[in-house]
C-alpha cells in the first residue's frame, strides 16, 4: 500500500488521506477514534468473549483427538489463555487506540500459539487432525476481530511462522502431511489476510470519503459565511453596511419592543476632505467608526455605516430618555477625539457630529422607511440648530444638546 491511495491530494487540508497499511493521516485518525473508538472497543470485547467460549469448546475435541495431553490442553486454554483474554477484554476500553490494537494482536498470537504447541506435543495418532483449528484461529483474528491491517499482517506472519515451527518439529508427521499442511497453512494465511485487507480497505475508504466530503462541505459553508459577512460589511470601517442595517431594522421592527434609531452625520466632512485630502478623510471615518463601535457595544445595540460620512446606530428595548443619553454620549465621545478640522469656519476646530434620533413605540408597527425618515428629519434639525449635538424627532429641537 502506498501513500498515493488517497481520496485527494495530501497537501489539501480539507481532504482526509489514507496511507500505507491502510492507515489514516493523524487528524483523520484522531477524529475516527473520537467517533468510533467506543464502538470498536465494544466490538472487540464482545468478540473476545464469544471467541473464548468457542475456543474452550476445543477441549472436548481434544478429549477425542489428543487424550494423551488432555490435562495440558485444559490448563493452557482455561488457566492461561482465558484469564489473559478476559483481562484484555476489560482493558480495551481504557487504553489508547494504538495500544489497544497491539494488545489484541498479541492476545491473538498467544491464543494461536497454544493449539500449535498442543499439536506438536501430542503423540496420539489422531492428534494431527487438530490442524484444522489453526485456520479457524486465523479467520477469528483477521475477520472476526477484524484486526487493523498492519496488525493483521503481523498476526498472520507470526501465525505462519509458529505453524511452520510446529510442523517441522513434529515427531511423527510424515513428509506428505508436512507438505500438505504447509500448503494449507500458507493458503489459509493468504486467504484470511486478503479478506482482512478487503474489510479494512472498505472501512477506511468509506470513512475517508465521508470525512473528506464533510470537510469540504464545512469549508464551503465557512466560505459562504465569509462571503455573506463581506457582503454585509463596509470595507473602509469594518462596520455593518447599509444592506446589513436594512436587514436588521426589518427584523427588529417586526418585533414588539421599542426601537431607537440614531442617524449620525460628521459635521462639515466635505470641508475636512478638501482641506486634508481623502486619505485623511478615510482615517477620520475609521476613528469615528471605532468610537461608535466602542460606545454601542451592547447585546441590543447595532452600529452601521449608512453611506459617505453618515452612520446609523439602532437599539432595541430602549426608551426615549435612554436613547437621548446615548446620543449625548456619542456627541461628547467624538468631540473628545480632538481630530483637528482645519476647514471649519464656525469656531470649532475639531471634528464633531450631529445626530437625529427617533424612537418607535413598543407594540406599534413601524416601517423601516418611516423610522429612517423620522431620524433623518431630526438630523436635519440638529444641523439647523448649530450642529455638534442631537435632536429628537417631533421635539422641535427643544432637547437639542451642544458641546460648544
Amino acid at each position: 500500500m502506498t501513500r498515493s491511495e488517497t481520496t485527494g491530494n495530501a497537501g489539501d487540508h480539507n481532504v482526509a488521506t489514507l496511507g500505507r497499511w491502510l492507515s489514516f493521516d493523524q487528524d483523520t485518525n484522531a477524529q475516527y477514534e473520537l467517533e468510533n473508538g467506543a464502538a470498536r472497543a465494544a466490538h472487540l470485547r464482545h468478540t473476545i468473549l464469544i471467541g473464548l467460549i468457542l475456543y474452550n469448546m476445543y477441549n472436548f475435541t481434544g478429549l477425542l483427538l489428543m487424550p494423551d495431553i488432555i490435562w495440558q490442553s485444559v490448563v493452557m486454554r482455561v488457566v492461561v489463555v482465558t484469564p489473559l483474554s478476559l483481562g484484555l477484554a476489560y482493558l480495551v476500553f481504557f487504553v489508547r487506540a494504538e495500544i489497544r490494537e497491539w494488545l489484541v494482536t498479541i492476545g491473538a498470537v498467544n491464543a494461536y500459539a497454544i493449539p500449535v504447541f498442543l499439536f506438536w506435543l501430542s503423540d496420539h495418532p489422531l492428534g494431527t487432525y487438530s490442524f484444522g483449528e489453526f485456520g479457524l484461529s486465523l479467520v477469528f483474528g483477521n475477520m472476526l476481530l477484524a484486526l487493523r491491517f498492519r496488525q493483521a499482517v503481523v498476526f498472520t506472519s507470526c501465525a505462519f511462522v509458529i505453524t511452520m515451527c510446529g510442523l517441522i518439529m513434529h515427531r511423527t508427521l510424515d513428509a506428505a502431511l508436512l507438505q500438505a499442511f504447509t500448503l494449507q497453512a500458507f493458503t489459509a494465511s493468504a486467504f484470511t489476510l486478503y479478506g482482512n485487507y478487503l474489510i479494512e480497505k472498505r472501512r477506511c475508504t468509506d470513512y475517508v470519503t465521508a470525512r473528506t466530503a464533510l470537510l469540504r462541505a464545512n469549508k464551503a459553508e465557512h466560505t459562504q459565511r465569509q462571503l455573506t459577512q463581506l457582503s454585509r460589511t463596509d470595507a473602509l470601517t469594518n462596520l455593518p453596511n447599509r444592506r446589513y442595517l436594512d436587514e436588521t431594522l426589518d427584523q427588529w421592527l417586526d418585533q414588539p419592543g421599542a426601537v431607537a434609531v440614531l442617524m449620525i452625520d460628521i459635521d462639515h466632512f466635505k470641508l475636512y476632505n478638501d482641506a486634508l485630502g481623502h486619505p485623511a478623510g478615510d482615517d477620520c471615518l475609521r476613528q469615528v467608526a471605532k468610537t461608535f463601535l466602542t460606545e454601542t457595544a451592547q447585546p441590543n445595540g447595532f452600529c452601521a455605516r449608512f453611506g459617505g460620512e453618515e452612520f446609523t446606530v439602532a437599539f432595541r428595548n430602549i426608551d426615549e430618555l435612554e436613547a437621548a443619553r446615548l446620543a449625548k454620549r456619542l456627541v461628547h465621545a467624538v468631540a473628545a477625539l480632538q481630530i483637528v478640522h482645519p476647514g471649519r469656519h464656525d469656531g470649532i476646530g475639531v471634528v464633531t457630529i450631529s445626530i437625529g434620533l427617533t424612537v418607535t413605540r413598543a407594540g406599534q408597527r413601524s416601517s423601516k422607511e418611516s423610522v429612517l425618515g423620522d431620524a433623518d428629519a431630526a438630523l436635519y434639525r440638529a444641523k439647523q440648530n448649530g450642529r455638534n449635538g442631537y435632536a429628537i424627532s417631533g421635539k422641535n429641537g427643544a432637547l437639542q444638546h451642544s458641546t460648544g
